[in-house]
């Protein structure tokens, strides 16, 4: 069974930190499910740059509010980041070519590096989600083995 938990951020830069901040207290204060430290930090850093991108590219950024859900079942976190959407029109989140100079762009290829799962959120929502899981999960070959 999912816990869920749900937290509403202003949009200002800031707020990522207190955003990082609360997933980490969840995951491990609050938290009843033995999560390992290293998904902790993966899950905290993956939001931290979900967050940040709602800020800097949607509207979210503009005087909004971006929206975290954190659900936390036995061996699985699933976190999603809604925002209010491009001003300009809504885009879904991609992964953009990177160069070893560039100091921006890469959230996504992060997320899409140490993520089990993510993608967009089923419209009419807008931003990112992503599947974080640890140890063997039922049903799998390990699991049964």
């Amino acid at each position: 069974m999912a816990v869920v938990y749900f937290q509403q951020f202003p949009g200002w830069a800031d707020q990522v930190k207190r955003a990082r901040s609360w997933c980490e207290g969840l995951l491990t204060v609050h938290c009843a499910f033995d999560i390992p430290g290293d998904t902790v930090a993966s899950a905290v850093l993956l939001l931290s740059e979900a967050a940040t991108n709602a800020v800097r590219y949607t509207a979210s950024g503009r005087g909004g509010k971006f929206d975290v859900t954190l659900m936390v079942e036995r061996r699985r976190i699933t976190i999603e980041v809604e925002d209010e959407g491009c001003p300009a029109g809504g885009t879904v989140p991609f992964i953009r070519p990177i160069t070893p100079l560039a100091q921006h762009g890469r959230g996504m290829t992060l997320i899409d590096y140490l993520a089990d799962t993510w993608g967009p959120l089923p419209t009419p929502r807008y931003g990112v989600g992503f599947t974080l899981t640890w140890g063997d999960l039922p049903g799998t070959a390990a699991a049964t083995a």
